[in-house]
Parts: structure tokens; C-alpha cells; sequence
């Protein structure tokens, strides 16, 4: 329960969950629908395995026989069982190909066992435990402490997940406090909240809502493409600007889309990036609150991110702030981190693309 608030976390729980089954390592997966693979978390694993993972597909029930077997389970209606080797051997002579049980030899990672933690439209949330040749087939006595171990795995999931859906929900709040028409999305493109200004846009049919996901016409892209070159693992970009279409009678709508600061990683819930019609008036004030809203940077830490994008010189902010040079390398190095930024000259990078 303790990961569901610190989500750093994880990896000591799933640790000690194969420590206690006798198994190599512990999973956490999320994958399918809204997910795709939305992350695997598995302990003492090498980095470049798990890549080869996503890029074979092996979250496909087609080649995964671990998956395969928990969807015949989910086509039966059974949505959370332990599943072990047993229904691994079954799945295996229905797979489409052998990479995923080569993927597995080579690894060593043949045997273990799993289970449903969370199973919604945005796909599924997994616990497992991966066993070596050596440690063999799981046990009666194993399985009955990894179901144990799922109770409050699943309950622990359930917790992040509602707190990630709360903080897109707070972030729109402060976004409408400041009288911003903003959509918050997660990870895979879907609307997670927006303000009320944001809903007169979906009364009016301006933007439309298509299986979660924000849809029009614009230049020179289209607002579902806008959002897919913002969530775009690779290649994918930190800032989109474009036009909405609208009758030749109506003023001019623009939106333009922010990757949002993220934790090391999320369950798919948390707010990915934000879009923002018509953002707000270029004066100081109006701009500091965006920033604040933007990255959670207190009005101090605005006013100074925007004192250096006008190129002054730290000696002369401290002395117009009234601080030491000390102090205000101290609040700068916060700006940097909450902007998730690495250095003055990506910053600068960053707020010309929004207050240009």
C-alpha cells in the first residue's frame, strides 16, 4: 500500500513478493487498450530485455502464452485466478509463433505464476512472479502466498490509480481558477478532465469526444493528430500548435498542447499533457499563473523563469528580487526540476514555445 503513494516503491514490494515465493524475479505489467504496454516493472531485469519485449509485441496473446491464458480465463468470466504453469503448457500449443517462449529460455524465465490486478476499458494491470529452470514449477504453498501478496497488490493498485485520476482533476481546477479553457489527457491520448470552458467547446461541437479521445478539424493538423504527436513515446513532441476549423464567421480558435512534467512512472492514469484554447494574455500576470498552473511553480519561481527568458542576468534578478545570489540559485535549480528541464537554455526553449 505504502507504493500506491510512493510509487518509487514498487520494485522493493515486487522484490520482496519473489523473495517469498522462491521466485527470480516479480512483475507489475500494464498493457492492452488504452495501455498498449504502458509499463513492466520487473525486478532485477535487464533494461534492454524489456525493450525487446515492447518491440516484439509480447504483450500480444498471440505469442504470449502467459497472456493467452489469462484471456481465456477473462472469456470465461474469470477475471482474477491464480494462473501458473498448468494454463501456460495449455496456451503454449495455440500460440501464433515461439519468439516470446524463445524470449522466455533465454532469459531462463519458463515458470511462475500470475494474476488480474485491475482489468477496465484501459486494459489490464498484472502481477506475476518469473521462476528459473533451477527453482522450477511453482508450489501449492507458493501460489497460496502470491494470491495473499495479490489482495493487497490489487488493492494498493486501485489506490494510485484514483489518486492519478485526482491529480488531473486538481490540475484542471487550477487551470479554471485562472479562467483557462484547458483538456487534461493521460498517456494514451484519452481525456482525463477539463475545465468549464473546455466543456462549452464540447456543447458547441467545436471539439467533438470520439472514444475518449478529442477530435476536429484544424491546421496543419488535426486535433486527434495533435494529441498523437504529444503522447508519441518516440519522436514525439513536447509542444504542438494548430487551428481549429470553424465557420468563416467565428473568431479564431487556437489550442496548443504541453507534455506535462511526469513522475519516473504511472499506471496510465496520471495527466500526460494539456490543451489549452486560446491560450492566455501575454501580460506578467497572466503568464506567471499559467506557469504556475502549467508546472506548479509558485509565483516566485514564475516571475523568475520569466526574468530569465528575458535574458537578465542572475545578478540582476537577485537584486531586483531582494535575495541573495545563493538563494536564487536555489530557486532556479527548482524551476529547472519542475519544468523538467535540464539547464537555463532548455527553459528558455520552453517558455518562448508557450508565450511566443
Amino acid at each position: 500500500m505504502s507504493a500506491a503513494l510512493e510509487p518509487d516503491r514498487w520494485l522493493d514490494a515486487l522484490e520482496v513478493l519473489a523473495r517469498t515465493t522462491g521466485a527470480e524475479h516479480g512483475q507489475l505489467i500494464g498493457i492492452g487498450a488504452g495501455r498498449e504496454i504502458g509499463f513492466n516493472l520487473v525486478t532485477n531485469f535487464d533494461e534492454q530485455a524489456l525493450k525487446a519485449f515492447v518491440g516484439f509485441d509480447g504483450g500480444s496473446p498471440y505469442i504470449n502464452f502467459r497472456v493467452a491464458a489469462a484471456a481465456d480465463h477473462i472469456a470465461r468470466g474469470q477475471y482474477d485466478p491464480v494462473l501458473h504453469e498448468q494454463h501456460y503448457d495449455e496456451a503454449r500449443s495455440r500460440l501464433h509463433s515461439d519468439i516470446y517462449v524463445d524470449f522466455c529460455d533465454h532469459l531462463d524465465i519458463p515458470f511462475g505464476c500470475q494474476t488480474n490486478l485491475v482489468l477496465d476499458g484501459g486494459g489490464l494491470i498484472g502481477l506475476a512472479t518469473l521462476r528459473t529452470r533451477k527453482q522450477g514449477r511453482t508450489h501449492a504453498a507458493d501460489r497460496r502466498h502470491f494470491a495473499k501478496a495479490a489482495q493487497a497488490a490489487r488493492r494498493a493498485a486501485r489506490l494510485q490509480e484514483r489518486l492519478e485520476g485526482e491529480q488531473a482533476k486538481l490540475l484542471a481546477g487550477a487551470f479554471e481558477a485562472i479562467g483557462i479553457c484547458a483538456f487534461l489527457i493521460d498517456q494514451s491520448g484519452r481525456l482525463l478532465a477539463h475545465t468549464q470552458r473546455a466543456d462549452t467547446l464540447l456543447s458547441n461541437g467545436d471539439v467533438a469526444l470520439a472514444n475518449g479521445v478529442l477530435t476536429a478539424n484544424g491546421r496543419p493538423m488535426t486535433l486527434r493528430a495533435a494529441i498523437q504527436a504529444l503522447v508519441q513515446r518516440e519522436n514525439g513532441h513536447d509542444h504542438v500548435r494548430l487551428q481549429i476549423d470553424l465557420p468563416p464567421d467565428r473568431p479564431t480558435l487556437l489550442m496548443e498542447g504541453f507534455r506535462l512534467p511526469q513522475s519516473r512512472w504511472s499506471l496510465g492514469r496520471f495527466p500526460y499533457a494539456v490543451l489549452i484554447a486560446n491560450p492566455p494574455r501575454k501580460d506578467r500576470a497572466g503568464v506567471t499563473g499559467f506557469l504556475s498552473a502549467l508546472y506548479g511553480l509558485s509565483p516566485a519561481e514564475a516571475d523568475i523563469a520569466l526574468r530569465l527568458l528575458e535574458r537578465k542576468s542572475r545578478t540582476l534578478i537577485a537584486e531586483e528580487r531582494g535575495v541573495t545570489r545563493e538563494t536564487l540559485r536555489g530557486q532556479i535549480k527548482t524551476v529547472y526540476r519542475k519544468c523538467g528541464v535540464d539547464g537555463e537554455a532548455s527553459l528558455i526553449g520552453l517558455l518562448a514555445a508557450i508565450i511566443a
